[in-house]
């Protein structure tokens, strides 16, 4: 990430310490964020997070670096502060009498509070469970540790001695990433796991592509399609559980208290449309017909390096076009998932969606074709495109360590794009990015939808 320095002008609000004596105050702000409009928006939370209401952008983000700081010791300090902490936040005030002033103040570190509450409180969650299956009834009570990345077909084919990396959900390696993605080492046992069927539906069910590997067949597309599908519905539940419970708690500090009420609101309604895309693949799978399911398989004979599962509301294409607006609450949105399917010969990187979405669908998938018939490697734009928007996903220790630490950043970074609640989507983000990482090669593509003919 950048280093951007910014200026808000300031006034107290009743709850601030200082309301009683400071007027007003200059904000001066040096923040690490993807562009200036994420620094801008993390800012003005941190700066009312400390009591304050912002009048002004009185000087808008701007990208500095060290050299900028060669002479002022004082803000060279400051940037310092903020490449170990992700932000370093000063106020100058003034007093009401006129006469006097204040500063600088301290930023208090209200950033763990966040962090450790929401990361407390999810573990225990996520050991709370409930069959998703659609037949579910008192019968399942026996919840089990469903992998919704398959342990034998998938990890077992990157682990070493039974260890992969994934992203840490510890709440030192975020502390240290500064709310980014920080990758850690993990044994497979307890990677990509949830608590979201009974043993006896999650072995019933998934047996067509846990027992055996991809066709591919309808079948088994939806199905890889279902448990992506209900991993996501399973902790946005826990979302939502845990969203409403930190906004009603009795903060001093207004500002959390709307931060998590936004999320609460926002995780509710991802949940209502993932729901709505549940039950579509549940007729599919209970009818077993599945003419309405659309896919296409990018096949690699390589050695996988990387696995994952995920869903997506796809926002913008391959080449920075929109293709849907997710900030329209009146309409159901475009969902597609893509997973790793091991093959009898190699493997395959699946996505699979219902006609339904095809108006989103279709599109992404021919704007990836369009650029990989350019000067674009597709290994290159699909890998781009899982860690863009997938922390579901485990990478080979080998792998992991062959990179560079710039490499790496660079990797945490993009696998950062899917949880930052305080950067917008750029429209541009599967356009460029981790060029030289991944040696992903695929041999050949089928599909299921002619791209000339849907929309």
């Amino acid at each position: 990430m950048d280093t951007f320095y910014l200026v808000f002008r300031v006034v107290p609000i009743p709850e601030n310490p200082s309301a009683k004596e400071v007027e007003g105050a200059f904000a001066s702000c040096w923040i690490l964020a993807d562009d200036p409009a994420a620094a801008l928006i993390l800012a003005s939370f941190k700066v009312r997070q400390q009591e304050w209401e912002i009048v002004s952008v009185e000087e808008a983000p701007i990208k500095v670096t060290k050299t900028d700081y060669s002479d002022t010791e004082h803000d060279l300090e400051r940037y310092k502060t903020a490449q170990t902490q992700g932000m370093s936040l000063v106020f100058a005030a003034w007093a009401k009498d006129g006469k006097s002033s204040y500063g600088p103040v301290r930023l208090k570190d209200a950033n763990d509070f966040i962090l450790s509450d929401y990361l407390s409180q999810i573990k225990t969650l996520k050991r709370k469970g409930r069959c998703l299956h659609f037949d579910a009834g008192r019968r399942c009570a026996a919840l089990i540790d469903a992998h919704s990345i398959q342990k034998n077909g998938a990890l077992s084919l990157i682990a070493e001695n039974g260890e992969v990396y994934v992203p840490s959900k510890n709440f030192g390696d975020t502390k240290r990433s500064m709310g980014g993605v920080a990758f850690a080492k993990q044994g497979v046992g307890a990677v990509s796991t949830f608590r979201g069927f009974c043993g006896k539906h999650d072995n019933e069910l998934f047996r067509p592509i846990d027992d055996f590997p991809l066709s591919p067949t309808s079948e088994q597309i939806a199905l890889y399609a279902y448990r992506s599908l209900c991993r996501e519905i399973f902790f946005k539940e826990n979302s939502v559980l845990l969203f409403k419970e930190l906004s009603e708690k009795d903060h001093q500090n207004k500002a959390i208290i709307g931060v998590f009420d936004a999320m609460y609101k926002g995780s509710a309604l991802a949940l209502r449309n993932l729901n709505v895309h549940k039950k579509k693949y549940e007729f599919l799978l209970g009818s077993g017909s599945f003419k309405a399911l659309k896919s296409v398989l990018f096949h690699s004979s390589q050695p996988p390096s990387v696995v994952f599962s995920g869903v997506l509301y796809p926002e913008y294409d391959f080449m920075a076009n929109q293709l849907q607006d997710l900030s329209d609450r009146s309409k159901n949105v475009d969902l597609i998932s893509f997973c790793f399917a091991p093959m009898s010969q190699g493997w395959a990187c699946l996505f699979a969606w219902h006609e339904d979405s095809s108006k989103s669908c279709v599109p992404l998938m021919r704007s990836l074709a369009t650029v990989t018939h350019g000067n674009e490697s597709l290994g290159v734009c699909l890998f781009r495109f899982v860690v863009s928007n997938c922390e579901n996903l485990a990478m080979n220790p080998s792998r992991w360590k062959s990179l560079t630490e710039k490499q790496r950043d660079e990797v945490a970074a993009s696998a950062s794009h899917a949880t930052n609640v305080f950067s917008p989507v750029r429209s541009d983000y599967l356009t460029r990015g981790l060029e030289n990482i991944t040696d992903w090669k695929f041999d050949y593509v089928t599909s299921t939808f002619e791209p000339g003919t849907e929309s």
